[in-house]
């Protein structure tokens, strides 16, 4: 650990740790500064919605799916330790153009809060760990065509996952946030997968599953912010994109990333809290069920959630 400043504009080329209370540990992390810390969800806070092949005859339908919504609970941790790495560049002009990434690693678990017989067989009973993922935020101010934050992913099924995107800023309170819309229809054409029952029917009466988003909507609604740094990330910027074993490349294929998260300052009469919430949807091409030629279908797989920093 370092305990001194360091100057960020001559930094030898290697990594270094800046410890919680180095002055230039909240200035190396830009708009990521506001993530570090331990974060946590409460019930009816996360959702998990995907449509994938039915495997029980009980699931069967024309369609060959099954749409699977999964509340769940959600630890997410930000490391106080920064890292900071120096990116030697060309000489143009005389002049050495380097860059500087500062990073921010972060570990996440996710549990199951579901406690239906569906997600049981489904295999995500209630209490159960559904998903890890460790890796890094990346602060990069200078030198990275157009974009100046970074998220590196590795997850344990066998991806590993590079978006890359922009930081905004808004500090003028009260602040409202365009949420949008997140949608579950597969991507593929006019196959009808999107009309059954299965989409327009709430598995869950308080979560609107043709919308994910709106629950991030609902959670701020009565709420005031009045700072919010928003983070939005994408694979498809620049040379992002996802790497997966051949498995899930032949079976189950990981294309595309987007997400976007939300840091906020919400106001709590004098005083305030951090909460942080967000929405992704990972694109997975599984082989088209009813379909004898297999022809190749994309599920968009969605994942939402508000979380409060711990003290």
């Amino acid at each position: 650990m370092l305990s001194n400043a360091i100057d960020l504009d001559n930094l030898p080329f290697r990594v270094q740790v800046l410890s919680e209370d180095n002055p230039s540990t909240a200035t190396a992390l830009g708009p990521l500064a506001g993530l570090v810390g331990t974060w946590q969800s409460q019930s009816g806070a996360g959702w998990n919605v995907i449509a994938v092949p039915a495997t029980f005859p009980s699931e069967q339908n024309d369609q060959g799916f099954c749409l699977e919504v999964i509340p769940y609970l959600e630890t997410l941790r930000f490391q106080a330790a920064v890292i900071v790495a120096g990116n030697r560049g060309p000489v143009v002009g005389g002049v050495q153009q380097d860059q500087v990434i500062t990073g921010l690693i972060y570990e996440q678990t996710i549990t199951s809060d579901c406690a239906t017989d569906f997600c049981a067989q489904r295999g995500f009973p209630k209490g159960s760990e559904i998903h890890k993922e460790t890796g890094m935020f990346l602060n990069i101010p200078n030198l990275n065509g157009g974009f100046d934050i970074g998220r590196l992913s590795i997850i344990p099924h066998g991806n590993s996952v590079l978006a890359l995107g922009n930081a905004f800023v808004n500090d003028d309170g009260p602040v409202s946030i365009p949420f949008g819309t997140a949608s579950i229809a597969p991507i593929g054409g006019n196959l009808g997968y999107a009309e059954g029952p299965q989409f327009t029917v709430p598995q869950f009466p308080e979560f609107n599953q043709s919308n994910p988003n709106s629950v991030l909507s609902d959670a701020v609604k009565n709420q005031i912010l009045n700072k919010v740094t928003t983070l939005v990330l994408s694979t498809n910027n620049a040379t992002g994109g996802i790497l997966n074993i051949p498995f899930i490349q032949n079976n189950v294929n990981a294309v595309s990333m987007d997400c976007i998260f939300w840091i906020e300052e919400v106001q709590d009469g004098d005083a305030s809290f951090m909460q942080l919430q967000y929405t992704q949807t990972v694109n997975l091409v599984f082989p088209r069920s009813n379909d004898p030629q297999k022809t190749p279908i994309t599920w968009p797989h969605v994942d939402v959630n508000t979380m409060r920093k711990l003290d």
